[in-house]
């Protein structure tokens, strides 16, 4: 009996110690699908780059990722945490396929997120055209 009320107030002791914090911020989600203008099979070695970037501050890169790729559409995920955003910034999606190192498709148009609200996005891949070689 006696071992009973000293563990009952050994677990009424520890339940007086618990420390509540403020609870992290939520990250910004963005997501999408990267596509072309009909579904394609891509070849061996295929990678494919998506990043967030600041278009109004050339190489700034919020957040980028690369995986390999066998055909598209395909969809990406990104998970941004608040504390990083910059409000002034005008964030948009860029994103290029690379076969075997080389890049051949990527996008030429703007795929504004976060800032205007928006945050997902259809991003289409054009060829790489020849003077930005």
């Amino acid at each position: 009996m006696l071992k009973r009320l000293l563990c009952l107030l050994f677990m009424l002791g520890l339940a007086g110690c618990v420390t509540v914090t403020d609870a992290e911020p939520e990250p910004v989600r963005v997501s999408g699908v990267i596509t072309f203008k009909e579904a394609t099979l891509l070849p061996e070695g295929s990678r494919v780059v998506v990043a967030i970037i600041d278009a109004k501050t050339p190489g700034v890169i919020l957040t980028q990722k690369e995986f390999d790729v066998g055909k598209l559409p395909v969809p990406f995920f990104f998970s941004v945490p608040k504390d990083i955003l910059d409000k002034k910034a005008e964030y948009v999606i860029w994103a290029a396929v690379r076969v075997n190192g080389r890049p051949v498709l990527q996008t030429y148009d703007l795929y504004p997120v976060i800032n205007n609200k928006a945050f997902s996005a259809e991003v289409m891949l054009q060829p790489i055209r020849e003077n930005a070689r």
